[in-house]
């Protein structure tokens, strides 16, 4: 094809680069418009998100207070009961592990029903007629149980401040060196004598 004015296919194409110019910029800023908006609105999305995230995880915080609530509820009704049902208990309870009661009632139930194994335990033994225990109950009379109970707790309680590594485990810690120290104050003249 043979173009009659060559210089007017010059202006023809600077005039289509100018338009092809114009057309860019104006596609830049659409994009630009619509980049600012997508992101600003991913940016709210994104809160939105965030402020969920926060929301699920405080209230799974309170799903966890709650549950623990409600286990030291459970935990303080099974103290209750157990004093209940024996009431040479209370004292023993109170003197040895009063703040375990108020901060840890998990462990402190752990305690307390250790502290019941071992109070059935010794009378038990007085009824077979452990000779250590008869001799104890002439010596101090009703409260001699009570009083070992006591002892024993005690120098459990002591020799756990060394050697407690992991305060979740206070209860089992306590339970299991109780009981053996309570096996060998009933066998052991001089485990009781001491009290």
């Amino acid at each position: 094809m043979h173009r009659a004015n060559p210089l007017g296919d010059k202006e023809l194409s600077k005039r289509q680069f100018r338009n092809f110019q114009n057309d860019r910029s104006r596609t830049s800023k659409t994009t630009a418009q619509e980049l600012s908006k997508r992101q600003s609105s991913e940016t709210e999305n994104s809160e939105t998100i965030l402020s969920e995230t926060e929301t699920n995880s405080f209230d799974e915080d309170e799903i966890k207070t709650n549950n623990n609530s409600k286990k030291s509820q459970q935990s303080f009704i099974a103290i209750g009961k157990i004093i209940q049902n024996n009431p040479e208990l209370r004292s023993v309870v109170q003197g040895l592990i009063p703040d375990l009661l108020l901060n840890a009632s998990q462990q402190a139930e752990i305690v307390v029903r250790a502290l019941d194994r071992g109070y059935h335990f010794l009378t038990n033994e007085l009824e077979k007629g452990n000779s250590i225990l008869t001799l104890q109950k002439q010596l101090q009379g009703e409260v001699a149980i009570k009083q070992l109970l006591l002892n024993t707790g005690f120098k459990q309680v002591d020799y756990m401040r060394d050697h407690l590594i992991d305060i979740s485990q206070y209860g089992k810690y306590f339970a299991s060196g109780f009981d053996n120290r309570l096996k060998i104050a009933v066998t052991t003249t001089q485990s009781v004598s001491g009290f």
